[in-house]
């Protein structure tokens, strides 16, 4: 038998299929990716309570940290729910007024993922806002690589 006989119907452009394998993955962790898909956002119906608003929760986040802190923390859900959840609630987060939250999330969740993927994330995310800088002040950086101090040390001075 020879090779397949090639007709209109099942040829295919090898080159089109190449450029669409090895586009770069769009980064879900940008602000308008957090706004489009917000499936990030806690399930309150679990615990018998209405689904919340991206807007309602984030309100809700920065006025009482201590009560929803849990929705922040990597036990219950994966890192990038949560790290979505941290940079939508710092992309909304204001100072003076929001030092508890943003503390909260810099020591929590920021310290607790901190590596080379989240700055690879964060990259999106540059100039850093006056928020996204106190929570990220709050990293103890210490016990990291000296590799990644100095890499989100430059970041900071952008």
């Amino acid at each position: 038998m020879g090779s397949p006989k090639v007709t209109r119907k099942n040829r295919s452009n090898p080159r089109s299929r190449k450029r669409t394998a090895d586009a770069p993955a769009v980064d879900v962790f940008t602000r308008s990716a957090l706004a489009s898909d917000l499936t990030w956002l806690p399930d309150m119906t679990g615990v018998g309570k209405p689904p919340l608003t991206a807007e309602a929760y984030i309100e809700a986040y920065l006025a009482d940290p201590g009560e929803w802190y849990w929705s922040t923390i990597l036990l219950h859900d994966p890192s990038e729910v949560v790290l979505k959840r941290v940079l939508a609630i710092i992309d909304q987060a204001q100072l003076p007024g929001h030092e508890k939250a943003l503390g909260q999330l810099g020591a929590g969740p920021l310290e607790d993922m901190m590596s080379e993927e989240l700055l690879d994330h964060l990259q999106h995310w540059l100039p850093f806002t006056p928020a996204m800088r106190h929570a990220l002040g709050q990293v103890r950086m210490s016990s990291e690589p000296l590799v990644l101090q100095q890499r989100l040390k430059a970041m900071l001075s952008r």
